[in-house]
């Protein structure tokens, strides 16, 4: 398989969409503006599945 697409340290081989709700989005928005290094909504998603997978 070839993959195409700007290179990265860390590939995301997977690709996951979703509709969610405005609330949703100023949800994660809070949460991320409260870490250290203001993560992109993507990165913050996956931190807080991690979270509640306790992985």
């Amino acid at each position: 398989m070839v993959r195409t697409g700007r290179p990265t340290k860390d590939p995301k081989t997977n690709t996951l969409q979703m509709r969610v709700s405005d609330n949703f989005l100023e949800t994660i928005d809070d949460w991320r503006r409260n870490q250290p290094d203001m993560p992109a909504r993507a990165e913050a998603i996956r931190r807080l599945v991690k979270l509640g997978l306790k992985e």
